[in-house]
């Protein structure tokens, strides 16, 4: 994920398991645990790796607010999910764009 986040990018599920092929297809539910668990040793002031899963053609994964909420993530107020789901996915990337 820290590699998805330093070239700017987002990866889907598909991808996630094409680069790591010893890991098994997963319900949605464990996909949920899993990204719960890539953000639950962060620090609380860094954005959320998970954000930078997506489906489709960049959209937001439709289990991301609950995962996100999960950890603490509130969204700014009166502001739409895919509003603020796209602000978390840029500051995920300029987080991690200069980090090793």
């Amino acid at each position: 994920m820290e590699q998805t986040a330093r070239a700017g990018s987002t990866i889907t599920w598909p991808q996630i398991h094409k680069r790591l092929s010893g890991l098994p297809r997963l319900h949605a539910d464990d996909q949920c645990v899993l990204l719960w668990l890539v953000d639950e040793d962060g620090r609380k002031e860094e954005p959320l790796l998970s954000a930078l899963v997506t489906v489709g053609d960049r959209q937001m994964h439709p289990r991301f607010p609950a995962v996100a909420k999960q950890l603490g993530w509130t969204p700014p107020a009166d502001t739409r999910p895919h509003t603020a789901w796209s602000y978390e996915v840029l500051k995920v990337h300029q987080h991690w764009r200069h980090r090793r």
